[in-house]
């Protein structure tokens, strides 16, 4: 199967892409707005402007697609995050015109906000509550519009919160996987019990391949590990797993509360096949390995 991958050089598209590799059944092709020559860290890229005539060209070939690209981040403003929605719209529209009906989505827990229905399943009503939720959401919804206008199967993963090495941003998990790897002081900011549900991309990649090899099933599935963590959990875990024990201080900063997510992954164990394979430490030893491997 020939698998296009938008996003196929972000934190998940990579691990998705070595994964395809490794296991050396489906090849992997890259869509890119840059101009990499024709290939992507020895993977076939294609150039394309995310327009549909663009799309439908350099989809021509292809069997099933696997749709990462998002613009991320915590911004307030909606309209940063809409060319999320105007990149699936389109890519919806081109796979429709060619009949690519084989398409994974990668949404988030971010869909989800009521703790008064934890663990959440996929049959609640979500309801966002910040900007990319709202967008991630609305990719969602535009996937069921064209789903019933081209006999789309579309698979929606709402995958947990999502962590993999050596990503170069501020989120909790990064700065103490690189504090407790220079054997720094983790600090906690916030004593919250509050549990959250996160996801190795190893195992986020693993979810995707179980969807695109279930080319019959559609639908939402809640894709996350079933370990629910506190932050202090977690600095403890990175802590143990980096060779960095004990070596967390606490200073109390943060006088909003931490909102607790995690879902109920049943479906996507019944229907796709999938269950995480690394447990927090697991994937954390994991990460450790690859981090002194660089």
């Amino acid at each position: 199967m020939k698998i296009a991958i938008t996003g196929g050089t972000g934190l998940l598209g990579s691990y998705f892409v070595r994964r395809l590799l490794e296991d050396g059944v489906h090849t992997p092709v890259i869509l890119t707005r840059k101009d990499t020559g024709g290939a992507c860290n020895g993977v076939e890229a294609r150039r394309t402007d995310y327009s549909v005539s663009s799309l439908v060209q350099v989809l021509n070939d292809i069997d099933a697609v696997v749709h990462l690209a998002a613009q991320r981040g915590i911004s307030t403003n909606l309209m940063d995050y809409l060319p999320n929605v105007e990149i699936t719209e389109s890519l919806y529209k081109a796979c429709g015109e060619i009949a690519i009906k084989n398409i994974v989505y990668a949404s988030t827990i971010s869909v989800y906000s009521n703790e008064a229905l934890l663990p959440w399943d996929e049959n609640i009503m979500p309801v966002p509550k910040s900007m990319y939720g709202i967008s991630k959401l609305d990719c969602e919804y535009i996937g069921g519009i064209y789903s019933e206008r081209y006999g789309l199967r579309i698979k929606n993963l709402r995958l947990a919160h999502l962590y993999g090495c050596n990503e170069q941003n501020n989120y909790m998990i990064n700065v103490f996987m690189r504090q407790a790897f220079k054997k720094e002081t983790l600090k906690l900011f916030s004593e919250d019990c509050a549990r959250r549900e996160f996801l190795y991309a190893k195992d986020a990649s693993h979810a995707l391949l179980c969807a695109v090899e279930s080319e019959s099933e559609y639908g939402t599935f809640n894709i996350g590990s079933e370990e629910f963590l506190t932050n202090r959990e977690v600095a403890e875990t990175i802590n143990e797993a980096f060779g960095n024990r004990n070596n967390l201080s606490v200073e109390i900063k943060e006088d909003k509360p931490l909102k607790a997510s995690y879902m109920k992954s049943e479906k996507a164990a019944k229907m796709l096949g999938f269950k995480a394979r690394y447990s927090f430490l697991e994937a954390m030893i994991d990460i450790y390995g690859e981090m002194a491997d660089v």
